[in-house]
């Protein structure tokens, strides 16, 4: 009985110790973000949509091509450094901008409906504050090729091309329940990373958030700013209310019809950094995707983040694809 007593003792101050760890995690992790808010300094211009700040990024002289349009994937939270590999060696030759979604980046989180409908909406009305209407070239991350190719579906007249960077295909999310599966997963992850816990480092690194990855292309202030905007606005509330209605936008997207447009697909070969995803069924959904819509595309050794490793590579084939196909 003694026995029992004192593992029962011990057992009652591991859960004591766990439960202060976690509530001094979450309040200092509260108190930091309030300190830190006026650090996080837009390098792009706001401009209001529906009420809310919205970001947008844009560089490059050559009003004389199509302007270059950023869109990044679900979860990406500092878009404009996130696409800087890529874009910064576009911008002697073209315009090119970042839009950063509400919830993203520099844009402010708004718990509005994430239809594809509102967020090409507020996609156009963004650029379109700006002075920007089309033609444009697309270049969507993952899942916003539902948003490019119904871009382009509705609006042809502002869309001169669409050049995939390992883009999400309709049909591939209607068909996929692994995607489902997926999605479960992060949102039972929700209450662990909403502590704070993405400040440590081992998680910032395998979300690509580390000094080898980041150095190479940005600044140290803008560095700074990456990391304090993942820290921010990782999975917030816009970000989470993306995923609930992502596979009704990949059938609303499918059933619109796909865009009569020049497109070039660069495609990611290997898994996420930490996963055993077998890729076979990607990779084959995107050259059945060209293949029967008469599109080009391009593969690469390496993972989703492909824009990262293969900058130089993706930027000559997107230079070419342009020159050839569009201008």
């Amino acid at each position: 009985m003694q026995v029992l007593v004192i593992i029962g003792i011990v057992i009652a101050a591991l859960l004591g110790i766990i439960v202060l760890f976690v509530l001094t995690l979450v309040i200092t992790h509260k108190i930091r973000l309030a300190t830190e808010k006026s650090k996080i300094i837009p390098n792009g211009q706001l401009v209001k949509v529906n009420g809310n700040n919205m970001h947008v990024y844009i560089e490059g002289e050559n009003k004389d091509a199509p302007l270059l349009v950023f869109l990044s994937g679900s979860g990406t939270s500092a878009p404009v450094y996130d696409f800087k590999p890529l874009w910064s060696l576009l911008t002697d030759k073209y315009r090119i901008a970042v839009v950063e979604r509400l919830g993203y980046g520099y844009s402010d989180v708004a718990d509005s409906p994430r239809d594809t409908d509102t967020v090409l909406s507020e996609t156009r009305a963004a650029l379109h504050q700006l002075g920007e209407k089309g033609p444009y070239v697309l270049l969507p991350h993952s899942m916003s090729g539902l948003e490019s190719l119904y871009w382009a579906k509705k609006y042809p007249h502002e869309v001169a091309g669409i050049i995939g960077i390992d883009m999400g295909l309709p049909e591939f999310y209607v068909s996929n329940e692994e995607m489902k599966t997926q999605v479960a997963k992060l949102k039972a992850n929700l209450p662990f990373l909403r502590m704070g816990l993405h400040r440590l480092p081992s998680i910032q690194k395998a979300n690509g958030i580390s000094p080898e990855r980041y150095l190479s292309y940005l600044s140290p202030k803008e560095a700074e700013q990456l990391k304090l905007l993942f820290i921010s606005k990782l999975l917030n509330k816009a970000m989470i209310n993306e995923l609930d209605p992502i596979f009704d936008n990949a059938k609303f997207v499918a059933d619109a019809g796909v865009p009569d447009v020049p497109m070039l697909l660069l495609v990611a070969t290997k898994p996420m950094p930490g996963s055993k995803q077998d890729m076979t069924a990607w990779v084959e959904s995107q050259q059945a995707f060209a293949q029967k819509h008469n599109a080009k595309v391009q593969l690469f050794d390496t993972g989703h983040y492909l824009h990262h490793a293969e900058a130089e590579a993706m930027a000559a084939a997107i230079i070419e694809f342009i020159e050839d196909s569009i201008v």
